[in-house]
C-alpha cells in the first residue's frame, strides 16, 4: 500500500508551525496543506523551501484576512476586515464570485512569491457555494489538482472523484467511526488516540491511502480561534511515534507525497533513500 500522510493547517501560527515541522523532520509527514491567510504563513513558506520533497496543498479555510484590501472584496469580510464566515460557513453563500476569484489569485501569487511555487493540490471541496466555485476556477487556471479523492467524507457522504483520477485509487481515511477517535473536542481528548487509529488501518495493496491530521503546537491565537486544540499536540506525537514508524516498515508501506500519487513521480522515496531512512522501501 502507498500512504500519503498530510499535515493540515500548516502556517496557522509560528508556534503551531514548530510542531508541524517536527513531524517533517522526525516523523512521517509527506504532504502539507498550507493556509495562505494566517499569521504563520510567511514563516511556513520560508521553512518549506528547504523541503522540496513535500507536496503542498491549498488549505482554503480563509480564516484570517484577505490579501486584497477589504474594499476590493467587501462581500467576503466582516467589519473588522476578516473573512466573515469563520464561525458560520453558511455565509459563504453570500460571497461575490468575481471577488472570490480575484482574492484566490492574489493568495496564490503571494504563495508563489514567498514559497517559490504554488500548491499542487486542493482537496477541501464538497460544498456548493460561490467561494468553492471560485476556488475551482482558479485551481483550473493554475493547474492545481482537485476532486481526486475517493472514499467516505467526514459528513458520511461518498466522495466522488473526477473520472481522470479513478484509476489512481486514492482514498481518504477519515477515521470517522474509529474506536480510537471520538472527536476533536477538548472533552473527548482522553479518547483521542491517532497513533493507534493509524495502525488499525487496513493495509490494502492496490490502494493509495491518505491519512490527515493537524500536528502543531498551541499558542493563544490557536486556542482562541480553533475548535481543535489539544489533539494537535497529540498528532505531533503520533506522526513521530516509533511504533507507527515500525508499523510502516513491518507492513512494507510506501510513503509518498501527492505528486507521487497523482503523477507517478518518486520524490518522497528518493528523499528517504538519500537520507538513509529505514522508511525507504526497496523494491
Amino acid at each position: 500500500m502507498k500512504l500519503i500522510v498530510r499535515a493540515d493547517d500548516v502556517g496557522y501560527t509560528v508556534i503551531h508551525n514548530e510542531g508541524t515541522f517536527r513531524t517533517l523532520e522526525h516523523g512521517i509527514t509527506t504532504s502539507c496543506d498550507l493556509m495562505l491567510d494566517t499569521p504563520g504563513f510567511a514563516d511556513a513558506c520560508r521553512r518549506l523551501r528547504d523541503y522540496p520533497w513535500i507536496s503542498i496543498g491549498w488549505h482554503t479555510h480563509f480564516w484570517g484576512r484577505p490579501v486584497l484590501s477589504a474594499s476590493e472584496v467587501p462581500s467576503m469580510v466582516d467589519e473588522a476586515g476578516r473573512f466573515k464566515w469563520r464561525k458560520d460557513r453558511t455565509l459563504t453563500q453570500t460571497v461575490d464570485y468575481d471577488e472570490a476569484v480575484r482574492e484566490c489569485r492574489a493568495q496564490l501569487e503571494r504563495c508563489r512569491d514567498l514559497l517559490g511555487r504554488i500548491p499542487d493540490t486542493w482537496s477541501m471541496g464538497g460544498f456548493h457555494n460561490p467561494l468553492n466555485e471560485a476556488i475551482k476556477t482558479v485551481c483550473d487556471e493554475y493547474g492545481i489538482a482537485h476532486d481526486f479523492l475517493q472514499g467516505i467524507g467526514y459528513n458520511g457522504k461518498k466522495i466522488v472523484c473526477k473520472e481522470e483520477y479513478l484509476d489512481k485509487r486514492l482514498y481518504e481515511i477519515t477515521l470517522k467511526d474509529s474506536s480510537y477517535i471520538k472527536s476533536l473536542k477538548v472533552e473527548d481528548f482522553p479518547f483521542y488516540h491517532p497513533a493507534e487509529a493509524m495502525m488499525a488501518m487496513p493495509v490494502e495493496e492496490d490502494k493509495i491511502a491518505m491519512f490527515s491530521r493537524h500536528p502543531g503546537f498551541l499558542d493563544d491565537y490557536v486556542l482562541a480561534e480553533s475548535s481543535c486544540t489539544l489533539p494537535r499536540v497529540k498528532d505531533v506525537e503520533a506522526l513521530c511515534d516509533e511504533r507507527v514508524i515500525q508499523w510502516i516498515i513491518d507492513n512494507r508501506i510506501e510513503l509518498v507525497n501527492h505528486r507521487d500519487a497523482l503523477y507517478g513521480t518518486n520524490e518522497y522515496q528518493e528523499h528517504l533513500k538519500e537520507t538513509g531512512s529505514p522508511l525507504y522501501l526497496e523494491k
